[in-house]
C-alpha cells in the first residue's frame, strides 16, 4: 500500500542519494584532474573532506535521513582516500626511510575509522552528541591531514623521489582511490 508519507520519503531519499552520488563523482573527477601530482590529489581530497565536514556541521535541524546521507558520503570520501593512502603512500613513506612516521599515520587512520563508526552508531534522537562527534572527528582528521601529511611528511616524500617515481605514485594513488566505488543504494 502506497501512503503519501511513504511516497514522500522515497522522493526525499532519491533526491538525497542523487546529491550524494554527484558529490562522490566530484571526488573521483578531482582525482583524475590532478594529473601526475599525487600531492595535489591528496590536497584536493583533504579539501573535499573538510568542506563535507563543514556542511555536516551547518546542517542544523535537518532530518535524520539527511544526516544519514551525509554520513554515507563522508564514509565514502574517508574510505576511498584512506585506501589510497594506506596502500600507496604509507608504504612509500616506509620505503623512503620514514617507517615510524608511516606507522603513526596508519594508527591515526585506524583511530578515525573507530570515531566514524561511533558517529554512525548514534540514534536519531542523539542530535547533540552527533554534532559533537562530527566536530571531534573533523578535528582529528584535519590535524592528521593538514599538519602531519600536507605540511610535513608528504612534501618530504615528494622531494625525496625522482620524477618518474612520483608519477608512479600518482598513478597508483589514482587507481586505489578509484577502486572504492560509491554506494548507489543510500539509506
Amino acid at each position: 500500500m502506497h501512503t503519501p508519507e511513504l511516497s514522500r520519503r522515497h522522493l526525499l531519499l532519491g533526491a538525497a542519494a542523487s546529491a550524494a552520488l554527484l558529490s562522490m563523482q566530484q571526488a573521483i573527477a578531482q582525482t583524475a584532474s590532478r594529473g601526475e601530482d599525487w600531492l595535489e590529489m591528496v590536497k584536493a581530497h583533504h579539501k573535499l573532506v573538510e568542506e563535507h565536514f563543514d556542511a555536516m556541521l551547518e546542517s542544523g535541524g535537518r532530518t535524520f535521513l539527511r544526516r544519514e546521507t551525509m554520513e554515507r558520503k563522508l564514509d565514502y570520501l574517508l574510505t576511498a582516500h584512506s585506501v589510497a593512502e594506506e596502500n600507496v603512500l604509507y608504504p612509500a613513506l616506509a620505503r623512503a626511510g620514514l617507517a615510524s612516521e608511516s606507522d603513526r599515520l596508519y594508527l591515526d587512520q585506524a583511530h578515525a575509522k573507530v570515531m566514524n563508526a561511533g558517529l554512525q552508531l548514534l540514534a536519531a534522537k542523539e542530535e547533540a552528541e552527533w554534532f559533537q562527534k562530527v566536530r571531534d572527528l573533523r578535528a582529528a582528521v584535519l590535524k592528521h591531514a593538514k599538519e602531519d601529511e600536507e605540511a610535513n611528511l608528504y612534501p618530504k616524500l615528494q622531494a625525496m623521489l625522482e620524477k618518474d617515481a612520483n608519477a608512479r605514485l600518482a598513478q597508483m594513488y589514482r587507481r586505489e582511490f578509484g577502486m572504492v566505488k560509491p554506494d548507489r543504494k543510500l539509506p
